[in-house]
C-alpha cells in the first residue's frame, strides 16, 4: 500500500487573490455552504396603501348592522311551525343602527 498523501490542492488556507492582501491572522476560511461570490444589489420594497375593511359594518356609514326578523317571517314561523322557522331566518332583514339603510 502507498503512504497517505496530504490534502488535495485547493484545500487548507485560502490563497491570496491578486489585488488583495493576505487574509488576517486567525482567519478561519469560508463557512460551509458559502458560494464564493457575493453580489451587491439594491432591494426596492414598495408598499401599497392598506384598506381597512370592517366586517359586519354598514357599507354607507360604517355603523353597526343588526339583524331583524320581518313581520312576514314571524307569521310564517307560527303558521308553518317546523318549516316556517327556516323561512323566518331566511327572511331576516339587516339594518344599520346609525343611518337606517337596509340590506
Amino acid at each position: 500500500m502507498s503512504q497517505p498523501q496530504g490534502p488535495p490542492p485547493g484545500y487548507g488556507q485560502p490563497q491570496p487573490q491578486p489585488g488583495y492582501g493576505p487574509p488576517p491572522a486567525g482567519y478561519a476560511g469560508q463557512p460551509a455552504g458559502y458560494a464564493g461570490q457575493q453580489q451587491q444589489g439594491v432591494t426596492v420594497v414598495t408598499t401599497q396603501p392598506q384598506q381597512v375593511v370592517v366586517t359586519g359594518g354598514c357599507a354607507a356609514c360604517g355603523g353597526h348592522v343588526s339583524d331583524n326578523f320581518t313581520v312576514c317571517g314571524i307569521i310564517l314561523a307560527i303558521c308553518f311551525f317546523p318549516l316556517g322557522i327556516l323561512c323566518c331566518f331566511l327572511m331576516m332583514e339587516k339594518r344599520c343602527d346609525r343611518c337606517g339603510a337596509t340590506y
